[in-house]
């Protein structure tokens, strides 16, 4: 059996150095792609940005298998035209050769049967890429049977009468005997910026992507030309250690709590982390009893939560519980049936405040056809579910319909518990109420300025 594990992993590694082969022929061809005019395809969902740097405001998304026509590329950026304008694209993710926009993986290889255990608690998956979904976590120790296939470094398994996939290296001939070792994992870090994930520490690093801001990755605590040893994705790998921002992990020793004395909540709160940043987890109902230690610093007050301090927004807490739940301004209501009505989405994901705002849209703006709510974002207002975007038809000849809906939820803000609002690239905030419209800075296309929309961001 040990000869059966050595050859699917020979057949793995190969198929591994293949992949890499054919990898990194595509971006040596995308990177001479220098004519202008050449058609590149994207390679996977990638961000088309104003300039060459993550730093750059993002201007659209160029979805997997669509092409764009480029120009030069330089420093790990192609030079692309975005909507009439130059725009960037990250190279890694271009190539000169066709992408089906859902292809499959590669054919499996074939590999001897037998049976084998989990030297971990391990993903057993529907297909043989870490993009496919988890169908149930075999637990470390696990017995499963080899199908004789594998694709990449995943090998086909028989589990409960199910097929599945299983990462290779987490397979062995013995029960509990794991084959293959990893240095310890000393620390964990968040990522500060989009980070690309090395192979190496040295210059003869290959790329294998990046990881968005925000990432967390696990670190050994080696640290060599600068760069941070971590495990990822059941390997060694390396990230720029410049970029990285270490985790103090939270031991339960409990330090002393200090007295408290209860006040209640008049709105949905966030549970902030600190008194300043934008750190925070879950959130505390309305009307609920909150535990109020007496520090406020930076309009946040200083709670206990859970056994730990916390803070939430001050003006939002009173001595006296509130009533009754705050009316729907516009009469909204659980009975009033979908929320996400024609194209609209993400709506039915948002907090009670976004729902009224929605409601009151569709009921005083007939014109509105479109809202978007919840949804994956690089920015925390809309996976928070604490913003929407109210879509302008016929935008270029319709701002005086958007600044009436801008203007009216300023002027109501109080009633909808309204952060800030964003329009026709100018911003007011509560903050900042006295300052009035503010302009922001040119981000790119006319989405990214909120030309045509507009962005309505709640607390909580």
């Amino acid at each position: 059996m040990n000869r059966v594990l050595k050859g699917l992993r020979g057949i793995a590694i190969a198929g591994t150095m293949a992949a890499l082969v054919q990898g990194t022929a595509n971006v040596a061809l995308s990177l001479s792609a220098e004519a202008a005019g050449t058609q590149l395809t994207a390679t996977t969902a990638v961000n088309v940005r104003s300039g060459p740097s993550v730093t750059n405001s993002r201007v659209g998304i160029l979805y997997k298998g669509e092409k764009v026509t480029a120009g030069s590329s330089k420093n790990g950026w192609t030079e692309v035209t975005w909507g009439g304008k130059t725009a960037y694209v990250a190279t890694a993710y271009l190539t000169t050769g066709s992408v089906a926009k859902n292809a499959a993986p590669s054919p499996a290889a074939s590999a001897a049967q037998g049976t084998v255990y989990t030297t971990s608690n391990l993903n057993l998956r529907v297909g043989p890429t870490i993009n496919d979904p988890v169908s149930v976590v075999a637990t470390q120790g696990t017995k499963l049977a080899l199908t004789g296939k594998i694709s990449g470094s995943y090998s086909q398994v028989q589990y409960n009468s199910s097929t599945l996939w299983a990462a290779t290296g987490y397979l062995s001939s013995s029960e509990g005997a794991p084959t293959q070792s990893l240095p310890a994992v000393k620390q964990k870090a968040r990522a500060t910026t989009a980070l690309m994930i090395r192979t190496t520490s040295g210059r003869d690093f290959k790329s294998l992507g990046d990881v968005p801001r925000g990432t967390i990755l696990e670190l050994t605590g080696t640290v060599q030309n600068n760069m941070a040893q971590v495990v990822w994705q059941s390997n060694v790998r390396w990230v720029n250690n410049s970029y990285l921002t270490r985790l103090t992990e939270t031991v339960p020793t409990a330090p002393d709590v200090p007295d408290t004395t209860t006040q209640y909540a008049t709105a949905n709160l966030n549970i902030w982390h600190a008194a300043t940043g934008d750190a925070h987890t879950g959130e505390i109902p309305r009307g609920s009893a909150v535990s109020v230690t007496g520090t406020v610093t930076s309009g946040r007050a200083q709670i206990v939560h859970n056994g730990a301090l916390r803070w939430v927004t001050a003006k939002y807490l009173s001595a006296s519980k509130p009533s009754e739940p705050a009316p729907p301004p516009s009469g909204g209501g659980a009975d009033r049936g979908d929320i996400n009505k024609g194209y609209s989405s993400g709506l039915d994901k948002t907090n009670a405040n976004v729902q009224r705002i929605a409601w009151h849209v569709w009921d005083h703006y007939p014109q509105i056809k479109t809202q978007y709510g919840w949804r994956r974002d690089v920015t925390p207002d809309h996976p928070a579910g604490r913003a929407v975007d109210v879509m302008i038809p016929n935008y270029k000849n319709n701002s005086a319909l958007g600044w009436e809906i801008a203007k009216y939820f300023r002027a109501h803000a109080s009633e909808f518990n309204i952060n800030y609002i964003i329009f026709d690239q100018k911003i007011w905030s509560v903050a900042r109420n006295k300052e009035g419209w503010r302009s922001m800075a040119n981000r790119g296309g006319d989405t990214a300025n909120h030309k045509d929309h507009v962005h309505i961001n709640t607390y909580g």
